[in-house]
């Protein structure tokens, strides 16, 4: 039993990497595709950025629902779109953390 575990979960890995590496052949071979990927990673990136400056600054009310909507690391969505690679990277630039 513990072999066809291991078989399943090669495969289901083996999917995973497969519509990562079609997610970037898209971004890359698309102009459009790229276009509206990036438009939507930006548009999350701001809202995310104004949320947490209303967090600090106390002005809870402001606070939009983008935390929410937001897609989630890992889920089918992310794995087919890479959506949430682009907005850390746009969050978290690797400039930002010079001491990592």
């Amino acid at each position: 039993m513990n072999v066809e575990k291991e078989k399943s979960r090669a495969l289901r890995k083996e999917k995973e990497m497969n519509k990562a590496k079609k997610s970037l052949d898209k971004y890359n071979l698309d102009e459009k595709y790229r276009f509206l990927h990036d438009m939507i990673s930006d548009f999350f990136v701001e809202l995310l950025k104004a949320d947490l400056e209303n967090l600090s600054s106390g002005n809870l009310s402001k606070i939009s629902l983008a935390a929410k909507w937001c897609p989630s690391v890992d889920s089918s969505y992310d794995k087919a779109t890479l959506i949430c690679e682009s907005i850390a990277r746009k969050m978290f630039p690797k400039e930002s953390h010079s001491g990592i």
